[in-house]
């Protein structure tokens, strides 16, 4: 099946998770927004100016959540929030759509309307740097087809005070310190397993290498659940018996595309490469950036990559997502021994992983294309650059739901579709080395082996569930040959 002939998810899709998410999420994520501000404008003591946009914002957005709740017709949109700041958007902005590629003519609203485009965002027509003599005539709300993490920068952007506000960072810090559990958990069986130097000794077992490259892969892509209890939970010790074995068996039972064994294949045939630099486009901070920091850290210290970059997004996007401050912040919150109590390995591992940092084997970077509305199908057009740079790393991880949704174009592919064909021009013949990591959070799956597998899991989770509820997951990988 051709991508262009795949239907796309619509938010106005009866028992869609994309409907579901339109009518119960963005609005409350508006709110949200609406409340921080409210709180840190009354907790700090600003001037006169910042304390008057912090007013219109609010009145701004909340023009926005009630254009949601409403079902408002949207106008359409064309770029990005940075290059509408800059008043820069034109004709040649790599960014820029034609409305006719986003809109069903005449028929679009919040409730109506293309779930990637909702999901990820557009920049407004208009200038965000309005005319007016006003703080609050600046800061204008428009009822345009973009996410709301989109149209809260945009309105952030209009000021003067608040545009590298994070509107997110407060529940960003609060989730976090509340997986103390779990971080000190990880932190323990990391120094007392990848960090032994036993592990890294050339008589050490090929298969306990293999099969704690699965146990780390594995911390990787549940880390959004914060639920080790979905772990093999190995020690050294099981990493070289049979039980080891087994335990990771029945680890993967809940991944329903699992490419685990082809990754390793591939990184041991390229093994003696001299670059080995992997990118891992990120999702969430909080707890599951820590588990991709220590995914990092370990792939440097098992020797299968030679550095890593880690791909933040440029804005504060859609609640958590991983924006270039939070690396900062997540090192002080594991220094904080009110937020972590549990020195013992937190104190071993974070001078670990700050000389990762230090010595630029992990790097971070960010581009535009991220929090563009655009699927991946089109990163070779609309991207070029970065498409090329993707096509020299040695290996690719996109983390998350929504990453998975652009990589597969948000089509509804049958469920059997290799991940290979739903990649598209990032499939065969790309020279792209794609990993992706992906909790079950939205209405697309694709690369289940066989259609009695896609009957047996729709019985085992009715009405689709194995696909919404974030108990089943991908480990799909493409050589990009």
């Amino acid at each position: 099946m051709n991508a262009q002939e795949v239907r796309a998810v619509w938010t106005s899709e009866k028992g869609s998770m994309a409907k579901q998410t339109a009518e119960n999420r963005w609005a409350k994520i508006i709110q949200g927004t609406i409340d921080d501000i409210g709180e840190t404008a009354a907790a700090e003591d600003f001037d006169g100016q910042k304390r008057v946009e912090s007013i219109a914002i609010q009145i701004a957005l909340k023009d926005i959540k009630k254009g949601i709740e409403r079902n408002k017709p949207l106008t359409y949109v064309l770029h990005s929030p940075r290059t509408e700041n800059a008043g820069t958007h034109s004709a040649s902005d790599p960014y820029k759509m034609t409305a006719s590629s986003i809109f069903k003519s005449g028929t679009s609203s919040w409730l109506r309307l293309a779930s990637a485009v909702g999901t990820t965002a557009l920049g407004s027509l208009e200038s965000a740097t309005c005319t007016g003599t006003t703080v609050a005539a600046k800061i204008k709300s428009r009822n345009c087809a973009e996410n709301p993490s989109r149209s809260i920068q945009r309105i952030l952007n209009s000021s003067k005070h608040w545009q590298n506000y994070d509107v997110f960072k407060r529940q960003k810090d609060s989730t976090f310190v509340k997986s103390r559990a779990a971080v000190e958990e990880l932190a323990s069986r990391y120094m007392q397993i990848v960090a032994d130097t036993r592990l890294a000794q050339n008589g050490c077992k090929e298969e306990a290498k293999r099969l704690l490259f699965i146990e780390m892969t594995e911390i990787a892509l549940w880390g959004n659940a914060t639920d080790l209890s979905l772990l093999a939970n190995l020690t050294l010790e099981d990493l070289q018996n049979l039980q080891g074995r087994e335990a990771i068996q029945k680890s993967q039972r809940n991944i329903v595309d699992n490419d685990t064994d082809d990754v390793w294949a591939y990184l041991q045939r390229t093994a003696s490469q001299t670059s080995r630099q992997i990118d891992i486009i990120l999702d969430n901070a909080g707890f599951e950036f820590f588990t991709d920091v220590l995914y990092a850290a370990y792939l440097l210290d098992a020797g299968i990559s030679t550095s890593v970059r880690l791909h933040t997004k440029e804005f504060p996007w859609f609640v958590s997502d991983v924006i270039s401050p939070d690396v900062e912040s997540l090192f002080e919150h594991l220094d904080s021994s009110e937020c972590f109590p549990g020195r013992e390995y937190l104190d071993q591992l974070i001078p670990r992983l700050r000389k990762f940092f230090q010595s630029g084997a992990i790097t971070t970077t960010s581009d535009p294309f991220w929090t563009t509305p655009f699927s991946f199908h089109e990163m070779p057009s609309k991207a070029p650059a970065l498409f090329k740079e993707l096509q020299n790393s040695y290996l690719v991880i996109f983390k998350g739901d929504l990453n998975y949704r652009k990589l597969t174009r948000d089509g509804m592919w049958p469920h059997t579709t290799t991940y290979e064909e739903a990649l598209g021009p990032l499939g065969k013949q790309s020279g792209v080395r794609i990993l992706s990591l992906r909790t079950n959070k939205s209405d697309v799956c694709v690369g289940v082996p066989t259609q009695s597998k896609v009957d047996a899991l729709n019985e085992e989770a009715p009405g689709g569930a194995w696909i919404k509820n974030g108990k089943y997951a991908v480990v799909s990988f493409n050589e990009g040959r």
